[in-house]
């Protein structure tokens, strides 16, 4: 049986890099980036630029029956200003839905933020039924791209997942002796991410906004839907790993 084909925009960063060594061995990867990465090497690779909808038309032109796209590609920075946020957050993530509706791609795996719900009180767990809540221009954005996903899955016939991502760090991290309990809230392990994205890219759901952290003592954001809908289970705790939290063995 041929392996789907797989296209990673932003594959060059941190979530790309990982996925990459995850996916090869049962996907057929197709990359893209601004530039090429170590671990992007001896892949089939293009080089784009998100904010302009030709260079984004030319990725999907160069591959066919591409069935899922992961767009992780965006500026990253919390504090990033409006003229990068407007063509790499907003305008980038319109044409790589775009492009990839008019490539007939069968579905798209959004990386959106918890940034787009950290606007509420610290002590506030957020489910995936509250209103969006940014406390950024960053996180604006990405609640921007999950209207947009919404969108397309409900008027353009494309699945959409949409990802409230944590903070992603290894579990040997040795800044968690010094985390502050906010980042250890939104904890989110490599080995937790790559269990979810496995969990997600075997999801028939149509469209879903998913909250994307590990089993940390307490949790900023409330993964039920996560688990019962896609069957995540995280193994790691953000507190456990910084030494504040000892889970029972019963």
């Amino acid at each position: 049986m041929s392996k789907q084909n797989l296209l990673i925009t932003g594959a060059a960063g941190t979530i790309g890099q990982l996925l990459i060594q995850n996916l090869k061995d049962r996907y057929a990867l197709l990359l893209c980036d601004q530039k090429e990465a170590k671990e992007t090497a001896g892949f089939p690779f293009s080089t784009v630029d998100i904010a302009n909808m030709a260079s984004v038309s030319q990725v999907f032109a160069n591959y066919t029956d591409i069935h899922t796209v992961i767009h992780l590609a965006a500026d990253p920075r919390i504090s990033a200003p409006w003229e990068s946020l407007l063509p790499n957050n907003i305008v980038g993530t319109y044409n790589v839905f775009e492009a990839a509706h008019q490539a007939g791609v069968k579905r798209v795996i959004y990386a959106s933020s918890i940034n787009s719900v950290d606007g509420y009180r610290t002590d506030i767990q957020v489910n995936t039924n509250m209103p969006v809540a940014p406390a950024n221009l960053y996180g604006a954005s990405k609640a921007w791209g999950e209207a947009v996903g919404r969108f397309y899955a409900d008027y353009k016939n494309m699945a959409v997942h949409c990802l409230r991502i944590g903070w992603v760090t290894k579990a040997d991290n040795p800044f968690f002796e010094k985390a502050p309990n906010k980042l250890l809230h939104m904890t989110l392990t490599h080995s937790d991410l790559l269990h979810f994205f496995d969990t997600c890219l075997a999801s028939e759901h149509n469209f879903g906004i998913w909250h994307v952290i590990s089993d940390n003592h307490f949790k900023r954001l409330d993964i039920s839907d996560t688990q019962e809908k896609l069957g995540y289970a995280p193994e790691d705790d953000g507190f456990v790993l910084a030494g504040k939290w000892e889970k029972s063995k019963v």
